[in-house]
C-alpha cells in the first residue's frame, strides 16, 4: 500500500464516524432522540385512542340525535300581546 492510500484509509474510518464528542454531534443526537420520542408518544396514543371505549355521553351519535331533536322540535307560537278595553 502507497502512503496516500493509508492516508485515504484514515479519512474514511474517520469521516464513518458520527461525531458524539462535539457540541454539534450531540446537539443531533439529542434532536434525533426528541424526534423518535415524539413519534412514539403520537403513535402510542392514537392507538390507545382508536381502541379504548368512549363514555356514553360523548358518543356521536348521541351528539347528533340531541341536535335532530331540538331542530324537528314543533316552534312555540309567539305570544300574542292583550288588548286593552
Amino acid at each position: 500500500m502507497s502512503t496516500a492510500e493509508i492516508a485515504d484509509n484514515k479519512w474514511e474510518v474517520q469521516s464513518s464516524k458520527p461525531p458524539i464528542a462535539t457540541a454539534g454531534g450531540l446537539l443531533q443526537l439529542l434532536m434525533f432522540g426528541g424526534f423518535t420520542l415524539l413519534f412514539g408518544y403520537l403513535t402510542v396514543m392514537s392507538v390507545i385512542g382508536a381502541v379504548s371505549p368512549k363514555p356514553e355521553e360523548n358518543r356521536i351519535e348521541k351528539q347528533f340525535s340531541t341536535k335532530n331533536k331540538a331542530a324537528s322540535a314543533p316552534a312555540e307560537a309567539p305570544a300574542t300581546p292583550e288588548k286593552a278595553p
